[in-house]
């Protein structure tokens, strides 16, 4: 039976920024790159089309669904596997080893990070602007705030491009199987938060030099005019891009930024 049919019968209609995975190949491919050991998470268990192949591999699944029509579905149709109704922004994701998911699109940065704070291996399913912003290398066009993040967490690799036509409904722009492994310890960063906020605010000037980004973000710095202009020429790589700067780049700044503010 086909998607469409499927949901109508169930009396839905994907109108939640929900594009359901309807190509078999991209699934197996997915749930591959997915190295199942251990207990694995699924986000979106949807019609469960991933559900299905993950269950042939193991019996240590748990599926979060948001949907309750779906997630009542998924219950009926796979009653060995734990279907839970739930915001998986909202959960505990710490009891999990993998994510292999076609997350929702419109929620792709929020479960990336929260599976970084949660150092889970995952193969995912995002769109493909999203994976080439995740995968970008300083001073590429793509590589952002984001970029930052995600590789502070992750060590990711673009697998394969999933076309928009393995989708039902279909999407306005091509997907990507991307695999992330967890990366965060060799950073060896005890704040956080502190880091990423000062990393943010030189990324609101990306493409100025640091020297210059430093004065520009300095509302968000927290700093004084006069106190950022009279640091900046002793900045590490003051004299390169924001967006050119590496995790360990950006670590020394922000260790700069820690002796000196």
């Amino acid at each position: 039976m086909n998607p469409e049919t499927k949901l109508r019968q169930l009396g839905l209609r994907p109108d939640k920024g929900q594009n359901f995975l309807t190509h078999k190949p991209t699934v197996k491919a997915l749930v591959e790159a997915g190295e199942i050991q251990g207990s694995i998470l699924e986000i979106g268990g949807g019609l469960g089309t991933i559900t299905e192949e993950l269950e042939e591999r193991t019996s240590d699944l748990t599926v979060i669904e948001n949907e309750a029509l779906l997630a009542e579905y998924l219950k009926k149709e796979f009653l060995g596997i734990k279907i839970k109704e739930a915001d998986v922004l909202e959960e505990d994701m710490s009891e999990f080893d993998r994510c292999v998911s076609n997350i929702p699109f419109q929620l792709s940065s929020e479960i990336i990070e929260k599976l970084g704070e949660n150092q889970i291996q995952s193969a995912l399913i995002v769109q493909e602007d999203l994976a080439d912003k995740i995968v970008a290398d300083p001073g590429e066009k793509s590589h952002g705030f984001f970029t930052v993040k995600s590789q502070y967490y992750f060590l990711p690799v673009k697998l394969r491009t999933t076309p928009s036509t393995s989708f039902y409904p279909e999407p306005e722009v091509d997907a990507a199987i991307i695999k992330l492994y967890p990366n965060k310890d060799r950073h060896n960063i005890k704040d956080e938060k502190e880091f990423f906020s000062v990393v943010k605010a030189l990324h609101t000037h990306g493409k100025k030099k640091l020297r210059n980004a430093f004065v520009d973000a300095r509302n968000m710095l927290e700093i004084e005019k006069s106190q950022a202009k009279g640091l900046r020429d002793d900045l590490p790589h003051k004299d390169k891009r924001v967006r050119e700067l590496g995790i360990s780049e950006l670590k020394e700044v922000f260790e700069f930024f820690q002796e000196n503010i």
